[in-house]
C-alpha cells in the first residue's frame, strides 16, 4: 500500500489532467493517472506537464479544499501540495520581476 503522501502527490498529478472526481482508492487514483501518462513510474519527462496544467491544477485542488484544511487532507481526492506550487510560482515571479 503506498504511503499517504504518495497517494496525495498521484491525486495533485491528476488534477492536471482532469477534476479527479469520484476517487475512492489509491489504486483509482493511479490508473486514472497512468490514462494520461501511460507506464507512470513517479518519474515524469517535464515536457508533460506545462504551466497551463500546474494553474489548472491549482485551481482544481483549490476548489476541492473546502473548507480549507488546515491539518493533512483526510479525504480521497483532497490535496494541499497547491498551496506549495503555488508559493513556489509567486516567488520565482517576484525574483524575475
Amino acid at each position: 500500500m503506498p504511503h499517504r503522501f504518495e497517494v496525495k502527490l498521484r491525486e495533485w498529478l491528476l488534477l492536471h489532467f482532469e477534476d479527479g472526481t469520484d476517487i475512492a482508492s489509491a489504486r483509482q487514483c493511479t490508473d486514472r493517472l497512468e490514462r494520461h501518462l501511460p507506464g507512470y513510474d513517479k518519474g515524469i519527462d517535464r515536457y508533460k506537464i506545462t504551466w497551463k496544467m500546474i494553474s489548472d491544477a491549482i485551481e482544481r485542488a483549490r476548489k476541492r479544499d473546502t473548507p480549507p484544511c488546515t491539518t493533512w487532507p483526510r479525504t480521497m481526492g483532497t490535496t494541499t501540495v497547491y498551496r506549495l506550487v503555488k508559493n513556489i510560482r509567486q516567488n520565482a515571479r517576484d525574483i524575475h520581476d
